[in-house]
């Protein structure tokens, strides 16, 4: 199959997706960890380092928040941040 048919142009569909489910706080955020570990390999180095940058800046966020005791957490609840996590170790 045509991977523009299947992600879209420049994979947006990608991106897109991945930056929607970030800050979810349901299922979705499992779901997309599963689809982001499964297919990493399968998309261009250019859309890995949107991803990879999306998610670094959210963890900084996340972080800063965590450490005020703010209400909101950018990365959601401690379930979400641990799928994020599996997510990460896929570069670090």
């Amino acid at each position: 199959m045509n991977p523009e048919k299947l992600y879209g142009r420049d994979h947006l569909m990608v991106i897109a997706a991945v930056r929607y489910c970030i800050g979810r706080m349901s299922y979705i955020v499992s779901d997309c960890a599963d689809w982001i570990i499964a297919n990493w390999n399968d998309w261009p180095e250019s859309t890995r380092n949107i991803i990879k940058r999306d998610l670094e800046e959210a963890f900084k966020s996340d972080d800063e928040a965590r450490e005020d005791d703010r209400a909101y957490f950018p990365l959601g609840m401690d379930c979400d941040r641990q799928q994020w996590e599996r997510v990460r170790r896929i570069w670090q």
